[in-house]
């Protein structure tokens, strides 16, 4: 689960989030419904496993509704809990649709867990203290400065963004668009550093999925009018999946789940004709023509 490659937040979902089910009704509904979810990718023949998934998920998130009613000191941790495990649940489930329906973009997801950061900050008094802290402190002290030394990835990533980058200064860009695809810009190339420079994974994985929630709320509104420039962006960012280790509640998991492909090919069919140039270096990443190169590194000044 979330944050647990890191030996500090292993505890949470390995002890603290089985615990609190034990005595929260709400949190056990979320657990049973993204437990029998991932079980469903595992097993997609069985039928009686995805109604699990989706009765456990319905009552997971009718119970969240009424405790957000009456919220008290004391229920902060497990409401918290059971939002982070919907969001997840919502992510994973909103790329499991069979290839052939229409794809649909994760704005749900987004928009869920951009309310779980406006929910920790009403919640941040009976909060203090808590586990779940690391969820608002996502990749603190990350490593993205520039690399010392040259690496054909990040040389193809720059070139790609400066071919996109020159279409921000076309006539249809206002301003304040303009300023929002050089933010996204900035972002995509600080992941792609911090993961030539070999920052902790689990950093890693939560900064590409908040991304779209810690830039401008236009960015996510570019999205939804399927803006063709903020559509190749959001597909970059969902292509570094294939380039950072493998966790299944952000990558999926069997044939039936798998997050990158699933995204990038349905943001392909979205992105206009005279766009679909700017799919191909997501597309590369994800089919794995784009590598990753650890040996025969050629440090700066010396070649």
């Amino acid at each position: 689960m979330p944050g647990s490659q890191s030996s500090t937040k292993s505890r949470i979902w390995s002890v603290d989030i089985p615990q609190l089910a034990f005595h929260s009704d709400l949190v056990l509904s979320a657990l049973l419904g993204i437990s029998a979810l991932h079980l469903s990718a595992l097993n997609p023949e069985d039928q009686r496993v995805a109604f699990a998934a989706q009765h456990y998920f319905d009552r997971a998130v009718s119970q969240h509704r009424l405790a957000l009613g009456n919220v008290e000191h004391q229920d902060a941790e497990a409401i918290l809990a059971t939002a982070i495990l919907i969001c997840h649940h919502t992510w994973l489930a909103s790329n499991s649709t069979p290839v052939e329906e229409p794809y649909v973009l994760p704005l749900q997801t987004y928009y869920m867990a951009r309310g779980i950061q406006v929910l920790f900050d009403q919640m941040w008094p009976s909060l203090k203290g808590s586990a779940y802290l690391w969820y608002a402190e996502q990749g603190v002290g990350m490593d993205d400065g520039m690399p010392s030394h040259f690496d054909p990835f990040l040389v193809g990533m720059q070139q790609d963004l400066d071919s996109l980058s020159k279409t921000f200064d076309e006539p249809d860009v206002s301003p304040e668009a303009k300023e929002v695809y050089e933010k996204t810009v900035m972002e995509i190339s600080f992941m792609c550093y911090a993961i030539i420079n070999g920052a902790e994974q689990h950093h890693i994985q939560s900064r590409v999925a908040t991304m779209p929630i810690r830039l401008p709320q236009l960015f996510l509104e570019l999205v939804a009018r399927k803006d063709a420039r903020a559509l190749a962006l959001l597909a970059r960012n969902i292509a570094l999946l294939k380039v950072v280790e493998n966790i299944w509640w952000l990558h999926g998991t069997g044939k039936t789940q798998q997050v990158a492909e699933h995204a990038i090919t349905g943001i392909r069919n979205l992105i206009p004709p005279e766009w679909t140039w700017t799919m191909e270096w997501p597309v590369q990443i994800i089919s794995g023509d784009e590598k990753m190169y650890e040996r025969d590194i050629i440090e700066f000044g010396m070649g």
